[in-house]
């Protein structure tokens, strides 16, 4: 990544911070995100905090105007980052002021921060970081057991991995290469 594109991410997430700490999420939206989910799934859903439920609904409102967004590929853009929670239990919570920085030391300093993170509850803000680095999978297995579909989890689990350039362009990389392009600017 050169200075010019860091630089980048860095301004995109600084606007996104902004954003989160002022967000809102209305009732109709509710409603809409409840009809796209199993019970179970929406009860995760509304467990995020509101500006990560503002991110999800961003993340679904960007596919449907692409026309994409229905089905799994709905349910993955509204619980991509649900595993986030897996935080809660260790009493630091992944909420906005604490997601800003990993955000930062992950675009500026990746190997810092993968260091820095460790599987121990006990280790509040490094079981954070942990957890912040992992939520991908976190998140998949909690869909299945809410009830989405494989499709769902599967795109939820590789929300944040790099498809290889020889990938095979199918309706599966294509569902997660629109899931990651929405994320990415929503």
């Amino acid at each position: 990544m050169t200075a010019t594109d860091a630089a980048k991410r860095v301004r995109y997430r600084v606007t996104q911070f902004v954003r989160g700490a002022t967000a809102r999420v209305d009732a109709a939206e509710l409603v809409h995100a409840r009809a796209l989910l199993t019970a179970n799934a929406y009860r995760l859903f509304v467990a995020m905090p509101v500006d990560a439920q503002r991110h999800s609904l961003n993340v679904l409102h960007a596919l449907e105007q692409q026309g994409a967004a229905h089905g799994d590929l709905a349910a993955a853009a509204l619980l991509h980052d649900v595993g986030k929670l897996a935080a809660d239990a260790s009493g630091a919570p992944i909420r906005l002021w604490l997601r800003g920085p990993f955000v930062l030391a992950e675009a500026l300093a990746p190997a810092l921060l993968r260091r820095f993170a460790l599987r121990d509850p006990q280790r509040k803000y490094r079981f954070a970081a942990w957890v912040y680095r992992e939520h991908p999978t976190i998140g998949a297995f909690w869909a299945y057991d809410a009830g989405c579909s494989q499709r769902t989890c599967l795109l939820i689990a590789l929300h944040q991995s790099a498809l290889p350039a020889h990938a095979p362009e199918n309706e599966f990389t294509s569902q997660l290469r629109a899931l990651q392009a929405a994320d990415g600017s929503a």
